[in-house]
């Protein structure tokens, strides 16, 4: 049975839980079979970082030049080479090769390091009170660089922790000892954020390499089962209307032209050449299959309606075609043979239409008033409807519906609908993992942002302040933010929606500071204003567009230099809040990208891994198959060719034999070696009826275990000598590997119409081998004489 979507749905989601055993991948060492996601989200890291590391330099620039205008010459173009080449190094960890991108984002720790050293010799005057020293910015360069150059998160916590140590050595006698702790305690917190983050980040990474792999593993285990069945369903249909048709026709000894023209067209198909399978094949229309398959519908126009013509333009795969013609040839076979009456009483009504279905799909109908049928009467070993209609419509992704009551006719329903040729994963796996903050979460998290900046805006403003240009800045960032998080949510905004926020965002600045004295701020008290417009400027981008936000935050970036001054775009901490906010922006659009990339990999993995189960599938399955086929049966059916059908009693015997024997082959695949196809056929010889069922429950048995539990089987058989043996496997859920049952019909009381019960001579049940390794299977239980 194909595996559904269901089923591999649930593969994938114990393969998810188990994707990552153990610790963390991120506290393992460095690994170097590292996966595509992790590789590529450490260089979207690094790439933030080059960026980040230049901002964070030019904005520690001015306070630099403060405090070291009276410093030598040589001092100043050391210590100002040494902060330039923790961004120049950066770009080194965006090369693919794994040493230069380690040394990339070991430079600047190096390179700080160095400033460290350097800087109690060019800083001669104590800061002045409450400023912050050039080197603390450049510290989360560093912190920054570490967190990802090393794997491990303790020892990267523990350098990060010798460079805050030793940052508050250098200022300990240049500045306030409250100060100096405040910003160790600070430096060390962010540190240890940065640390954590990046492993998260680089631990969900890596379990979505994990889960990557086992997906693609299951997706081919998958497609090859769906290519292997559907090749498999295909070829059964084939042989059982064409191979099996004929020879069955032969030993009936009907009509000897018939059977005679059968062989002949099984002849053609089984020597057809068969270097490439059939879905390799163009797209067809309805109109195009069935003018190809003309000599095998041309047999049922005096016998039935059909009417065909209305679905001739729908376009449909090569494969799709060749199932739905092929199930209505045999759904008319079918009637023709059992529905009763006949061409010159016309007692049957029958008909075949079809109609085109809305979005391309097609329905065909195959209907007749005649004795109809009990189907769930109809025994397993019987393939024309099981293998030729409903197997070989539900191969291609179709499905089959069949309709029937003894004495009211039959209906068989084929229907095809694009988009339903498989079962087949959409979506990548690991692509959910990378979201460290879901999409919704984001947004959810600004507007409340804004929330929280607006009650706090309006408090200070109606208590504190009394600045009124506040609340109305706050009503009007209120004002837009329905449309902010609708724009967000959606991830698009219309250009009247965007500039219309951006207009207000505008008249929100303006108005923002009026009233307001800018030197009783800090960067502490100002943030509720200046993080409200950023994160709407945010969401706006999240909205997918670019002009209006950053048209926003050039106003915000004038207005507080005009209400506060050019340095208080650096006192107020609104350079670096714009430093975050735009690292930040990078790193997602580098994880968006890696994602990205990761998406069309696997498309790409999918597509090559698709087309190759179907090859190995045809050359594996179809090809074997039909030159088994061949080699068996092509010898008789050329025999029924060369006497024209006129075969006599020992022939039509012999074909009998065959035809159970490629029946076997159709219905009890799962059952059969060497050993087990010799005894069957040999019991077939001397008149033994001889049914061999496949349930599917050996298709997990190793091939070793199976051989020999077939010789086994074989082995059971030999010295049979019933009238009637059945060899039947065990269902998926069974502990029963195969059951073997040999009975005997008294003659005698069933030619004096007596009824009686058969005679077990043989009742054999074969367990399934022990699934570990090792151990001794249990041995068959042997009942003589019936069950216990």
């Amino acid at each position: 049975m194909t595996t559904s979507s269901v089923d591999l749905a649930g593969e994938l989601a114990r393969g998810t839980e188990s994707a990552s055993p153990g610790p963390p991948a991120a506290d393992r060492p460095d690994r170097r079979d590292a996966g595509p996601l992790r590789r590529g989200v450490e260089r979207g890291m690094a790439a933030t970082l080059s960026v980040a590391a230049l901002l964070f330099v030019l904005l520690a620039l001015p306070t630099w030049a403060t405090d070291h205008h009276a410093v030598g010459p040589a001092l100043l173009v050391l210590s100002l080479s040494l902060a330039v080449s923790m961004v120049a190094a950066l770009p080194l960890a965006l090369l693919r090769h794994p040493g230069p991108v380690h040394t990339g984002l070991w430079l600047p720790v190096v390179a700080y390091v160095g400033l460290l050293v350097v800087e109690p010799f060019t800083l001669r005057d104590a800061l002045p009170a409450g400023s912050t020293p050039w080197l603390l910015g450049l510290s989360l360069i560093a912190f920054s660089c570490t967190a990802v150059a090393e794997p491990s998160p303790v020892r990267a916590a523990a350098i990060c922790a010798g460079l805050d140590l030793a940052l508050a050595c250098v200022y300990a006698g240049r500045s306030t000892a409250t100060h100096t702790l405040v910003d160790l305690i600070g430096l060390g917190l962010l540190a240890g954020a940065l640390v954590l983050g990046v492993r998260a980040l680089r631990a969900s990474a890596d379990r979505a390499d994990d889960v990557e792999r086992r997906a693609r593993v299951l997706v081919e285990r998958h497609e090859r089962r769906v290519a292997t069945e559907a090749e498999r369903s295909h070829t059964d249909a084939v042989l059982h209307d064409t191979v099996l048709a004929a020879l069955l026709a032969a030993a009936a000894g009907g009509s000897s032209g018939r059977a005679a023209a059968m062989a002949r067209s099984s002849l053609d198909i089984l020597a057809a050449p068969d270097d490439r399978p059939s879905a390799a094949r163009p797209s067809l229309t309805v109109g195009e299959a069935v003018s190809a398959a003309e000599g095998e519908l041309s047999a049922f126009r005096g016998l039935a309606r059909l009417d065909l013509a209305p679905a001739r333009d729908v376009r449909l795969p090569h494969d799709v075609a060749d199932a739905l013609v092929g199930a209505t040839v045999q759904a008319l076979s079918n009637s023709v043979r059992h529905a009763g009456g006949t061409a010159a009483s016309a007692a049957v009504v029958r008909a075949a239409v079809a109609v085109p279905l809305a979005g391309g799909g097609v329905r065909v109908t195959v209907s007749d008033d005649g004795v109809g049928f009990d189907t769930a009467g109809v025994p397993a070993e019987r393939l024309g409807v099981r293998v030729s209609v409903l197997e070989r419509v539900a191969a291609v992704g179709g499905t089959a519906d069949v309709v029937s009551a003894p004495g009211e006719g039959t209906v068989v329903t084929l229907e095809w609908r694009p988009g339903t040729a498989g079962s087949r994963p959409g979506r990548r796996p690991g692509r959910d993992l990378l979201e460290l903050i879901p999409r919704r979460r984001l947004y959810q998290a600004l507007g409340a942002l804004i929330l929280v900046a607006v009650l706090v805006a309006s408090l200070d403003a109606l208590i504190v302040t009394r600045a009124y240009g506040s609340v109305v800045a706050s009503l009007l960032g209120l004002l837009i933010l329905p449309t902010l998080l609708r724009g967000a949510r959606a991830g698009t905004m219309s250009d009247a929606a965007a500039w219309g926020t951006t207009a207000v965002g505008c008249l929100l600045c303006a108005v923002a500071t009026i009233g307001l004295d800018p030197a009783t701020f800090d960067c502490v008290s100002i943030a509720r204003y200046t993080c409200g417009v950023l994160a709407g400027a945010v969401m706006g981008w999240m909205a997918g567009r670019r002009g209006p936000p950053l048209v926003a935050v050039g106003v915000l970036v004038v207005q507080i230099a005009v209400w506060a001054g050019p340095y208080g775009v650096l006192r107020l901490g609104l350079a670096a809040e714009i430093v975050i906010v735009v690292a930040g922006l990078l790193m997602h659009r580098a994880v968006r990208r890696v994602s990205a990339a990761a998406d069309v990999a696997a498309r790409t993995h999918h597509a090559l891994t698709t087309e190759h189960a179907e090859l190995d599938a045809f050359h594996a399955e179809g090809r074997h198959r039909l030159r088994h086929a061949r080699r068996t049966a092509a010898p008789v059916l050329q025999r029924i060719v060369d006497a024209a059908g006129e075969l006599d009693e020992a022939a039509r015997a012999e074909c009998r034999v065959l035809e159970q024997a490629l029946r076997d082959e159709i219905r009890g695949r799962g059952l059969l070696n060497d050993a087990v196809r010799a005894t069957v056929s040999a019991h077939r010889r001397r008149g033994a009826l001889v049914q061999v069922l496949d349930d599917g429950g050996l298709d997990d048995i190793a091939p070793a275990d199976l051989d020999g539990l077939l010789d086994e089987v074989a082995r059971h058989l030999e010295p049979v000598r019933s009238s009637r043996i059945v060899v039947r496997s065990g269902g998926p859920d069974s502990d029963t590997a195969v059951t073997v049952v040999a009975l005997t019909t008294d003659e005698t009381a069933a030619a004096l119409g007596l009824d009686v019960d058969d005679e077990v001579d043989l009742w054999v049940t074969i367990p399934r081998p022990r699934p570990r390794p090792g151990t001794a299977g249990r041995e068959p239980t042997r009942r003589r004489g019936g069950p216990a």
